[in-house]
């Protein structure tokens, strides 16, 4: 008896070991993000973003959300990781996460990696800090787009954009201010709309006829129940 209790314990503790080892392998959640060139990048979903932010000669990055103009709140974060130069990558127990009204503060163990973070979100549009110096890359849910006005908005304008596996990739060099900002909307979102368009217009044009016939029978009747002299 005593002998497989000995074995049970010693295997947890294999396991448990070969866990940890697991949990400090490169994150799949985050692949592909950790080899981004841009200094933060964010990979959009239906209901949650992605981040990673590059840290070069600091050990702390500010993140916050903007509900309302001049109104920052604290962002709620989740499987936070952070990648050393090297490629080790340490779990979020290794770094130091504080939070207040206004802002989440992320200290990590060294001024020189990668760190990266999980938040949830809603809708179509998102927003992130410039918390680092930098190029910004967002890369949007599939079928997004903010090719026209009338249902996207981005900002800094100054961005450029391209497709990468069906998903837009937005670009921003430096971008300058507070914030990058993304309202997008789906490719299916258009073609309804073009749809209601094209709705309306039938619908005006069968008004305009409809119309028009009944003002032709009004000046007929006018002319042949007219005063007579």
């Amino acid at each position: 008896y005593f002998f497989i209790m000995f074995f049970i314990v010693i295997s947890a503790g294999c396991q448990s070991l070969m866990s940890e080892d697991q949990n400090l392998s490169e994150p799949s959640i985050y692949e592909g993000l950790w080899q981004n060139e841009s200094d933060a990048v964010f990979q959009i979903d239906k209901n949650e973003y992605r981040a990673v932010y590059t840290l070069d000669g600091t050990n702390t990055i500010n993140l916050y959300y903007v509900p309302r103009a001049n109104i920052k709140k604290s962002l709620e974060i989740s499987n936070v990781a952070f990648r050393h130069t090297n490629g080790t990558i340490l779990p979020q127990s290794k770094l130091i996460i504080a939070e207040n009204r206004s802002s989440t503060l992320i200290t990590a163990p060294n001024s020189y990696g990668k760190i990266a973070f999980t938040s949830n979100r809603d809708g179509k549009s998102f927003q992130a800090p410039i918390s680092v110096v930098g190029n910004y890359t967002v890369i949007l849910p599939e079928n997004a787009v903010v090719d026209m006005a009338l249902l996207s908005r981005v900002g800094p304008s100054d961005y450029s954009s391209e497709t990468i596996s069906n998903r837009e990739n937005i670009h921003w060099k430096m971008p300058p201010g507070e914030a990058i900002y993304v309202q997008y909307y789906l490719i299916r979102d258009s073609q309804l709309l073009a749809i209601l368009l094209v709705l309306c217009g039938f619908s005006l044009i069968v008004y305009s006829i409809v119309y028009w016939i009944k003002i032709k029978k009004i000046k007929q009747k006018t002319r042949e129940f007219g005063p007579h002299f």
